[in-house]
């Protein structure tokens, strides 16, 4: 009677030992959960522009006014490729958008200069079982398809822009703008590139932990069906 007991205690030492392991875990996860949300790529795209402009602004103001406006154009060629990745404007009203010349020739060059997809799905972005899914930002989902797209319409509409168009071509105010534009682009396409790696390691490592607790689950329920 006393080993009986003696053995009842150790198949509850043993379910308790495996099963804190999975308390644990799925604890961590729920902190997780309510913690370390997901970062707004979007938010921290807004703030970058906002930067860059405040930035441009204490450094060019009362020296170049020139510049600080070939920045402001710089800005506007960002936010409209962004709006149209998002799908806010069609290639048509985005291209639209610009009516001088000298405005159409530096997009046209800006387009050209951009990278086509540079940021690669690495995580599934629906949520599946009680996992959370990754969305991939599509402000710079620039695709090799939709550039070609713009550059056929442009060359649609005033072909004699941009035949032979090289940038020594462009004017100083928007050769700054063209190079201050495709700075600042490639910057912002690699600070998104690094938080959405980031968010694609959160929430591994939360399919790491539950994985885990429900293997040792599964091991203290066999453990237990063959003590008994």
């Amino acid at each position: 009677m006393h080993s009986f007991f003696n053995y009842g205690i150790n198949i509850a030492v043993l379910g308790y030992g495996i099963s804190l392991p999975i308390i644990r875990a799925l604890k961590r996860i729920e902190n997780m959960n309510a913690a370390k949300t997901p970062i707004n790529l979007e938010e921290l795209d807004d703030k970058f522009v906002e930067k860059v402009s405040s930035e441009n602004a204490n450094i060019y103001e009362g020296e170049a006014p020139q510049l600080l406006e070939s920045s402001e154009f710089a800005l506007k060629m960002i936010n409209s490729v962004k709006a149209m990745n998002n799908g806010e404007l069609s290639h048509y009203e985005m291209v639209n958008s610009f009516t001088l010349a000298d405005e159409l020739k530096c997009l046209f060059m800006f387009i050209q200069a951009l990278p086509h997809s540079p940021i690669v799905p690495m995580y599934p972005e629906t949520p599946f079982l009680f996992f959370k899914g990754v969305m991939l930002p599509r402000s710079f989902d620039l695709t090799e398809e939709m550039a070609n797209d713009i550059e056929t319409f442009m060359k649609g509409k005033n072909s004699e822009y941009f035949q032979d168009l090289h940038l020594h071509d462009l004017e100083s105010y928007y050769l700054d703008a063209y190079e201050s534009a495709v700075r600042i682009y490639n910057d912002m396409v690699e600070k998104t590139r690094l938080n959405y790696l980031a968010n694609v390691k959160q929430a591994k490592s939360q399919v790491i932990e539950i994985s885990a607790a429900l293997v040792c689950g599964l091991v203290v329920v066999l453990a237990l069906v063959g003590l008994s």
